[in-house]
């Protein structure tokens, strides 16, 4: 278990030893540990077995208030490259205490981060407004790199047929689903938290969610933008595949048009019915041939003009 106190004098978050027995003035700590040590801690913590069986395991985003603590879980969703896994932790707040509980040693970075951002005067319960805006500080920028990508992918989709595209769509529309639910997550945990309702806020503090909310409002609109520019570019894909067939198509049919009288020009002669007088000509021969290439001529002249080739 890693402990924080947030230092009255000096205004800042610090860590303090484990053996470390000097009396520091504070407000309020912050205890992160995994959910093993959660589970061992003694004393009186309510509502702490609903919040055990929503740990294993960590399903979405989620605030509980009650009269005597505030509890929730988070799942971040991962904002790096494929395959990176998400954030996934639980929180307690208990008078003044906040435990985070998580399995992995991430959170600690987040904490790190804040140590030099705290400010004089600061609660807890402005602390873990905080917290959470710091989860999502660098959203936009993330949000934006994935436009990025995506303007890409339209580059490339008009300039030629890029392999394995269904996958790479599929791919950026589940990274883009999971957004979407997780800012409406935070929007519902905003709204809920500046609803005051078995909390005691004070009126900055339900300023402050209100904010959070807003913000997470504006990246959930984000999201919902780029999910439809993903949309649009399904649907250019598509057409861009449609129009390739129609132009085979059209080549098939032009080249079924020329040969076609050619065709009938064999059948005709074909037949092999001795009263024909073509039979005994000796120009009959390459008659044929010029009046076959000039028929050739006169439909690719055809054709071009109306613009079929």
């Amino acid at each position: 278990m890693i402990r924080y106190i947030f230092d009255m004098e000096h205004g800042q978050l610090r860590p303090v030893k484990e053996n470390n027995n000097q009396t520091v003035s504070a407000d309020w700590e912050i205890q992160l540990m995994d959910e093993k040590e959660f589970s061992s801690l003694s004393g009186d913590y309510p509502h702490r077995k609903t919040l055990k069986r929503s740990l294993s395991p960590v399903q979405y985003c989620k605030i509980e208030t009650f009269s005597d603590c505030i509890q929730g879980t988070m799942k971040i969703p991962g904002k790096q490259d494929k395959g990176t896994s998400p954030l996934l932790f639980g929180f307690y707040q208990k008078d003044s205490t906040l435990i985070l509980i998580s399995e992995t040693g991430e959170l600690k970075h987040y904490l790190d981060r804040m140590r030099n951002d705290s400010i004089k005067g600061c609660t807890l319960n402005q602390f873990l407004l905080n917290f959470f805006e710091l989860l999502i500080a660098e959203d936009v920028l993330y949000l934006q790199k994935l436009e990025e990508r995506l303007n890409q992918v339209e580059e490339m989709l008009l300039s030629r047929q890029p392999e394995h595209f269904n996958e790479e769509i599929l791919r950026y529309r589940k990274k883009l689903s999971g957004l979407h639910s997780y800012y409406e997550q935070l929007m519902n945990l905003g709204d809920l938290m500046q609803a005051n309702i078995s909390q005691a806020l004070t009126r900055e503090e339900c300023a402050g969610w209100q904010l959070y909310a807003g913000r997470s409002e504006r990246l959930h609109d984000h999201v919902e933008m780029l999910r439809e520019y993903l949309l649009q570019l399904r649907e250019l894909y598509q057409s861009q595949i449609d129009l390739q067939q129609n132009r085979v198509m059209s080549i098939l049919t032009v080249v079924t048009t020329i040969f076609l009288p050619l065709t009938l020009i064999a059948g005709w002669y074909g037949m092999n019915f001795p009263g024909m007088p073509e039979f005994e000509w000796k120009y009959g021969y390459p008659a044929v041939i010029v009046i076959s290439i000039l028929i050739i001529v006169l439909e690719i002249l055809y054709f071009k003009k109306k613009k079929m080739l």
